[in-house]
């Protein structure tokens, strides 16, 4: 690469990396995303093998038409299409009915009214209200600025104009156990509606009761992307460079360069330096500030929250199956829909088995029995993704990432197919991808310990202190370095937030006009007084 100047380099060519670089682009500014590995898109992944698709990470999209690049850069006509299956959750049982929850929030109440008790049926209207309220109103609207410190937002939210800020503000640090136990639930819908929350690795006891609500509005709200995750990541891809903006892969950057404490390039491992007047980081927060940097370039508080960052304890393991059918579950003689769900879920039927497994989990141990997996076979809505007349399978379950998974991965593996297998008898793989946690970090080096979402969300790690106070609003101590990946606030699970809020700040710094609307969601959030700049 030959020297050049450009005004922004970005970090990372992961979704936060592709979709600030395609605004800092549509801004006018010449732009440069850096990425260290041979492809982009980072979990926005699609493997093709054997003419089969898999999706080794992001599946479910939680956000998907929600986040602003889905419309701001037309990707509808870059052939980025979400599939949302009527059916959005099954929760197969060996001793009891299925657990269907539907898009519809009518037809789950009726359906958990009929099979299970009116009282739980009730319940779940009663909670979906709460909770879709919660995520359009405050959350969603949230994801897409900056935050503000906890108490200041406390407040905003309490003197807004529509009571939901305070109804908010009542259940925002609870732990999502005693949220869950607010509505009187019964097992199993209990047990399925914590576990749309817990399925990510995230605890049930943790004071995190300000995204329990979005986790399980959007779970039952979720997308598939047409063709494979990795359409997503190549549509906004082509957005970067339809706006003027420059993508190189295989660009490992090694160092940030200063000049009189001021950033003024980018260092790669080929040892090419790139001028810039500012760079965009999307990596983790250990390359952020112990790689880029000297300890004596930057605020020593920076170094001292880096070096106390958490990871995640649990990590995934993942089996990707070809499949001569599709999976025919027990139970669903006398319910067909139990067949057809987006995601499905096996043997979660219990709470007290559902939070001892996942202590078992978080205390390093691998599951001997009861794997609660959850599986999807996405060519039963999007053939493509598969051999004409064959289907893909997808096997997901938590284990620790500390275990010798190179030399146990195929065993495991055939203990998660047997399983499956116990739920869906007619399962019959013609041949056998396996994925341990350790793959994961080795593929994307951010995803430390198996890591999705570059970090624990914890309280401490969370809203204005992710990474740090100092940094969780896109903008950092040291002069024209910015950082908005999944370690930034709002986080991961390719939500769209930190490479957005990003791009704004830095538009904004070198006050720029934004040639993008607000989202209609924040703006009617500030009419109601629920944000405030």
């Amino acid at each position: 690469m030959k020297r050049k100047e450009y005004d922004v380099a970005v970090i990372g060519a992961g979704p936060n990396g592709l979709i600030c670089s395609a605004y800092l682009a549509k801004a006018g500014l010449k732009v440069i995303l850096l990425e260290a590995r041979h492809e982009c898109g980072g979990g926005l992944d699609t493997l093709e093998f054997k003419g089969f698709r898999y999706n080794l990470h992001a599946i479910y999209h939680m956000m998907a038409e929600i986040m602003p690049v889905y419309n701001d850069f037309n990707l509808p006509q870059k052939g980025v299409r979400f599939i949302y299956p009527e059916v959005q959750a099954a929760f197969i049982n060996k001793n009891g009915p299925p657990l269907i929850l539907y898009k519809d929030p009518q037809q789950t109440a009726a359906y958990i009214s009929k099979t299970f008790s009116k009282e739980d049926g009730a319940s779940y209207l009663k909670m979906y209200q709460d909770f879709s309220e919660y995520s359009e109103k405050i959350l969603i609207p949230l994801t897409y600025v900056p935050p503000v410190p906890p108490v200041e937002q406390v407040k905003i939210l309490e003197n807004a104009r529509d009571d939901v800020g305070k109804r908010f503000n009542q259940i925002a640090e609870m732990p999502p156990i005693d949220i869950i136990e607010m509505y009187g639930f019964k097992d199993p819908v209990k047990a399925g509606l914590l576990n749309l929350f817990t399925m990510w690795g995230l605890s049930p006891y943790e004071a995190l009761g300000y995204i329990f609500p979005l986790y399980v509005y959007r779970m039952t709200n979720a997308g598939l992307c047409m063709g494979g995750s990795h359409r997503l990541s190549s549509g906004i891809y082509r957005s970067v460079i339809e706006n003027g903006g420059e993508i190189c892969d295989a660009a490992e950057v090694v160092k940030v360069v200063l000049e009189g404490g001021k950033v003024s390039g980018v260092l790669l491992a080929d040892e090419t330096e790139i001028s810039v007047k500012a760079v965009a980081s999307t990596v983790d927060p250990q390359q952020n500030f112990l790689k880029f940097f000297d300890a004596h370039e930057i605020p020593a508080e920076l170094v001292e929250s880096t070096q106390k960052w958490e990871w995640e304890k649990t990590s995934f393991f993942g089996t990707h199956l070809a499949l001569k059918e599709a999976p025919q579950y027990i139970g669903s003689d006398k319910c067909p829909d139990a067949n057809n769900a987006l995601v499905t879920f096996l043997g979660v039927n219990d709470t007290e088995k559902l939070l001892t497994h996942l202590d078992d989990i978080e205390g390093g141990k691998l599951p001997q029995s009861s794997l609660g997996g959850h599986t999807t076979c996405p060519s039963l809505f999007d053939p493509i993704q598969s051999l004409p007349g064959c289907h893909t399978g997808r096997w997901e379950s938590l284990a620790p990432f500390d275990h010798d998974w190179e030399a146990n991965k195929w065993d495991y593996a055939q203990r998660c197919i047997q399983e499956w297998k116990a739920y869906a008898p007619n399962l019959d793989p013609l041949h056998t991808l396996v994925y341990p946690p350790t793959y994961i970090q080795k593929k994307l080096i951010n995803m430390v310990n198996g890591s999705i979402k570059h970090g624990a969300y914890m309280p401490l790690q969370m809203g204005y202190f992710r990474p740090n106070d100092l940094c969780s609003q896109s903008f950092t101590p040291i002069e024209g370095f910015y950082i908005c990946g999944a370690s930034v606030y709002p986080g991961g699970m390719v939500i769209g937030g930190p490479g957005y809020i990003g791009a704004n700040t830095i538009v904004e710094d070198f006050e720029l006009e934004k040639k993008w609307k607000e989202l209609k969601c924040v703006s009617n959030a500030r009419d109601m007084g629920l944000i405030v700049d």
